[in-house]
């Protein structure tokens, strides 16, 4: 327990002799205070820093002393001393944030994320439709639908442009969704091909990659424009071919998929 206490007080700032002082005074009950020897000795902080320390934890709010012949010291209540440090570091996290928000911008790249384990990224593609306020675009093998389903009936009352391919038949169409299904049976090459996923939503954000449970997947989660753009392509490349195929009509879920300047939807002039 004292090493986990330690060990946290450490992660907020503290060194670990600090940490080592204030929970040896804390745990002072029988006495009016220890000295900075008596702190020394219960703590194993060095004697020639002992003072040092309590000083150092006297200004930060967590001590304070009693008398001088000797000085006596004695733990601030942790209730009060932990407030003491939320109010500092709210007001120095509030200062760094205006000071960065005075540097010079400029555009930056978007971050790419590369997810490895199969739970990783079914629990990426969770947390994605879950977020969705505009449209969800998925491309996804039955395996995979059915991992997610908790996630799809979660938003299943928002007004979402939703759309679904899967290489594979043999699903239920989620409610809402325009679903596109293909067929294995009879070929061979596409019932070995492994199983990835493309998911975009809101035109924000894109999940590009393999789905296997024993694999590494090597899956991109991406904020960067293009990449969502790439992977939205994909998903009405997957369509369209299908589209061709069966003979249906596949313009009014695509299109909305597309940037305005590639939208095929006739326009008034």
């Amino acid at each position: 327990m004292h090493e986990m206490i330690i060990a946290k007080f450490m992660e907020l700032g503290l060194t670990r002799n600090e940490a080592l002082a204030y929970v040896t005074l804390l745990e002072d009950h029988e006495t009016d205070g220890l000295t900075g020897y008596e702190v020394a000795a219960r703590s194993g902080i060095p004697r020639s820093a002992v003072y040092t320390v309590l000083r150092k934890l006297q200004d930060a709010g967590a001590t304070f002393c009693l008398g001088s012949e000797p000085a006596r010291y004695a733990a601030t209540d942790p209730a009060t001393f932990i407030d003491n440090m939320r109010r500092s570091m709210v007001t120095k996290l509030d200062s760094l944030n205006d000071s960065l928000g005075k540097l010079p911008k400029r555009d930056r790249p978007e971050p790419v994320w590369i997810l490895h384990r199969y739970e990783d990224v079914m629990a990426r593609i969770d947390t994605m439709i879950r977020s969705a306020k505009r449209s969800v675009y998925l491309s996804i093998w039955p395996r995979e639908l059915e991992r997610v389903l908790d996630a799809l009936n979660a938003v299943n009352n928002r007004d979402l442009h939703r759309v679904l391919y899967s290489p594979a038949s043999g699903i239920s169409c989620p409610p809402g969704f325009s679903c596109w299904l293909d067929t294995v049976e009879g070929d061979e090459a596409k019932a070995a091909w492994s199983h990835k996923a493309l998911v975009v939503v809101d035109h924000r954000e894109a999940l590009i990659g393999g789905t296997e449970p024993y694999a590494d997947n090597q899956a991109v989660w991406t904020t960067n424009p293009s990449l969502v753009d790439t992977a939205t392509n994909g998903i009405i490349m997957d369509i369209t071919l299908l589209s061709r195929t069966t003979g249906r009509n596949c313009v009014d879920d695509v299109s909305p998929m597309m940037r305005p300047h590639l939208d095929p939807t006739p326009t008034d002039s």
